[in-house]
């Protein structure tokens, strides 16, 4: 009996149910996956992660082909096509059963329940899996048998899940019976021309599951135990620059938590404080993905709190075209805006900044920010991202309160004293000296340079603003 196993973003080979599922089961195992270019433009997927997405997927056929298997590679348009054009592929080879992992946005949702439907009609056992996430959304429930709306108990609960049901794997070895090495398809890495993206290419970035491992392996033992110190400091290497890899599903969660287990046998629990914070940041991209899965209207740009929708947000596009080309006059914000747009990467508490800077100092609707972001990050995660920007906006579950403003200024000295990261991303400020870095007009005013932008907001009056607006709103 024949089973196809669905590859879509879970881009592995090991510790991936499907895969281990369908070759636990089944004497014959063939692989597919399916380009949906349509639909990876209307999730606005940046420039950078559809060539490292692409990339990474060579690696993936070259693997199976190294084996003795052969990635079937079908071109479609949109999700509907892919379940259509999967479920007659499985007939074609006479498959009995086909295998996949789950996704929880709603598009995602809607397509694998257009799969299933369509296989029941042609009499194709459907078995999915939940290999991308530690813990399903189904697992954690409040006493009350709702989500979680609020990170810090969905926090304990997913612990104790994780205590529970243990985590599976790790599948550290290929599942898959060695074959006749064969060849197998090229993959296009090349960038449609109409993605927006600023930043087009993913070549700093390595792939293929073995050189990806490492990178979690190098982390893990060697600089994990600061990130509780080093996390909010971006000139600083102190984050471990995986988010692009959990986000085409490259490897899977289950590694780091495997890694983790190695350094306390009573995991969850016995790890020191910068592998616990590390580990929370696993559990809020998790969080966020639960949300998505439990309330689908996320995924339609509507706020979390309702109510927030009435607040008058400002659609201003050449203040909104300062903040994207990093000409806000405030360092940190600009530097963030910079990186963002030379690499496809930025800082998490950079981004934290900007956010709220675009928000909160602008007024400019969050949505816009929400889009930019997904459209020029190579790690863009429609549910990380839209939870982070409500976060920000003081729209979302959870989120920061209206009446917390980030100041850029005090930001900036908080985590970039000296002002490194800074002069890396704004080679205007390279000659600023530390004492103005933060607050450098006055000083480029005194040496005659002028090629550095004023602020273009006045960050007490805008501040005052927001929050009685905010407060306005919010009451009703």
């Amino acid at each position: 009996m024949t089973a196809l196993v669905w590859f879509r973003n879970d881009l592995r080979l090991l510790d991936n149910d499907a895969v281990y599922g369908a070759t636990r089961e089944h004497e014959q195992v063939e692989f597919v996956w399916v380009s949906t270019p349509e639909m990876w433009k209307l999730h606005d997927w940046s420039p950078a992660k559809w060539e490292l997405y692409h990339r990474h997927a060579q690696t993936i056929a070259d693997d199976l082909a190294e084996r003795g298997y052969v990635l079937h590679v079908i071109e479609g348009k949109r999700y509907k096509d892919a379940a259509q054009k999967v479920v007659e592929y499985a007939k074609e080879i006479s498959a009995a059963a086909l295998y996949f992992n789950r996704e929880y946005a709603l598009h995602e949702v809607q397509r694998d329940t257009r799969v299933k439907q369509l296989a029941e009609k042609h009499g194709l056992a459907v078995h999915c899996f939940d290999s991308n996430l530690l813990v399903p959304p189904e697992r954690i429930q409040t006493g009350g048998g709702s989500y979680y709306k609020m990170f810090t108990p969905f926090f304990k609960a997913w612990k104790a899940e994780l205590i529970r049901a243990g985590i599976p794997g790790p599948y550290q070895r290929s599942v898959l019976p060695i074959r006749k090495k064969t060849s197998g398809p090229r993959i296009s890495c090349h960038v449609p021309d109409e993605l927006e993206g600023v930043c087009r290419s993913s070549q700093g970035w390595v792939v293929g599951e073995a050189n990806i491992r490492k990178k979690v392996s190098a982390y893990i033992l060697e600089k994990v135990s600061d990130y509780a110190s080093t996390r909010d400091l971006p000139a600083q290497p102190g984050t471990s620059q995986l988010s692009p890899y959990w986000e085409i599903g490259a490897i899977s969660p289950r590694v780091a938590a495997h890694f983790l287990q190695k350094q306390s046998p009573e995991f969850p629990s016995g790890l020191n404080e910068g592998m616990n914070t590390w580990l929370s940041e696993l559990a809020w991209r998790e969080f966020y993905q639960h949300l998505m899965f439990h309330e689908p209207r996320l995924c339609k740009h509507e706020p979390f709190q309702v109510e927030t929708d009435n607040y008058p947000w400002s659609h201003d596009n050449d203040l909104f075209q300062a903040w994207c080309e990093g000409r806000t006059g405030f360092p940190i914000v600009d530097a963030g805006m910079q990186e963002l747009r030379e690499t496809g990467w930025m800082h998490n508490r950079v981004r934290m900044i900007v956010a709220n800077f675009l928000t909160k100092d602008l007024h400019i609707d969050w949505r816009l920010g929400e889009t930019f972001f997904m459209r020029n990050l190579i790690d863009g995660s429609f549910p990380a991202n839209n939870g982070g920007w409500q976060w920000s906006a003081s729209t979302g579950t959870d989120a920061v309160p209206y009446f917390r403003v980030f100041n850029p200024t005090r930001q900036s000295e908080k985590v970039d004293p000296k002002g490194t990261y800074i002069r890396k991303w704004v080679p205007a400020l390279a000659a600023v000296p530390d004492k103005y870095i933060h607050e450098p007009h006055e000083w480029l005013t005194q040496h005659g340079k002028s090629d550095y932008p004023a602020p273009i907001v006045d960050h007490k009056e805008a501040r005052e603003t927001f929050i009685s607006t905010f407060k306005r709103v919010k009451n009703g």
